[in-house]
């Protein structure tokens, strides 16, 4: 198998007695989008300063490119781009104004420049706003030039941290297009994000909550190790019959969806007994097929056992 492009091992950040982030340890291949997931708070941000050189560790590792990131950083850093939550893109220059200035930073210029914006804006979709001030941009406008201005230089390793934070879904599904064509030229992405949607587009996963890694793997792989089955049930007595259902040992757990209720079992269970005996409880309802259990089961089902521990 070849080198990881990013290879993160006991990564530790501590500020005084609370610890951040706590021995984390994860890999991104090459050419691959990865997904660094978690709610507000978790540590998500915190690593990813760290990989970028904002932070520094308190303990741990980590290799890209086949260097050491914290002692040839700057060998390393040139390969690398970084898009943050809130853009840095300047307000009050145009759009072509703010690609230009951040090209200049990376040491493009003349010719080379011209045609780096132009080939970015235009991969973007956003080339018909070249000459508008970036604050009549909207936010979705905003994130894909700032995601244009983060690769003029053409880095190896992509740190994107919640880029699609206030996006709206049309123009979320429009930075994932373009991220796609990024990954086409070779580029290896490293996402932060909460939304469980896009996690699923994501080629592997790293899920962290109090700093801590808590699942590893490709989407499906990490469904599928949960070992559950997944039945929504469609009633106009949903809070009763999930109190109901919570009390049938066979239930692992049974949440609200709507004015339905959702039901996670074992895999390979035969679920018409339990259902037979709700119904003989007095409860009526429509049962959906039986479907695999999706990124949300298993986000919820990490946050409770961590709740336990």
């Amino acid at each position: 198998m070849p080198e990881p492009v990013l290879e993160v091992k006991g990564l530790t950040r501590r500020f005084g007695a609370f610890t951040a982030v706590s021995d984390l340890g994860f890999e991104v291949q090459a050419g691959e989008i990865f997904g660094f997931l978690g709610p507000n708070g978790a540590g998500k941000s915190t690593t990813i300063r760290m990989l970028c050189g904002v932070l520094a560790p308190s303990s741990g590792e980590a290799r890209a490119l086949g260097r050491n990131l914290f002692t040839e950083a700057d060998q390393v850093r040139a390969h690398m781009g970084y898009m943050s939550q809130k853009s840095s893109l300047l307000t009050d220059l145009t759009v072509a104004e703010n690609l230009q200035f951040f090209g200049g930073l990376y040491g493009l210029e003349g010719r080379a420049l011209a045609s780096e914006v132009e080939f970015r804006l235009r991969e973007m979709q956003v080339w018909e706003h070249r000459d508008l001030l970036v604050a009549a941009l909207s936010t979705g406008e905003r994130q894909r030039v700032a995601l244009a201005s983060a690769t003029l230089h053409r880095p190896r390793i992509l740190f994107l941290d919640e880029p699609t934070s206030g996006v709206d879904p049309l123009r979320r599904r429009l930075f994932w297009e373009a991220m796609d064509e990024l990954v086409a030229e070779g580029m290896s992405i490293l996402v932060t994000t909460h939304n469980l949607g896009e996690a699923d587009q994501c080629d592997r996963l790293a899920f962290i909550l109090g700093g801590k890694l808590m699942a590893y793997g490709r989407p499906r792989s990490l469904k599928e190790s949960l070992g559950r089955q997944m039945i929504e049930l469609r009633t106009e007595q949903f809070r009763d019959l999930q109190s109901a259902a919570r009390a049938h040992p066979e239930v692992l757990a049974a949440v609200l969806l709507g004015r339905s209720v959702r039901l996670s079992l074992p895999a390979g269970l035969e679920p018409a007994d339990l259902l037979n005996r709700l119904r003989l409880e007095g409860f009526a309802f429509e049962a959906l097929p039986p479907e695999p259990p999706s990124l949300e089961d298993l986000f919820v089902d990490l946050v409770q056992r961590a709740r336990v521990a």
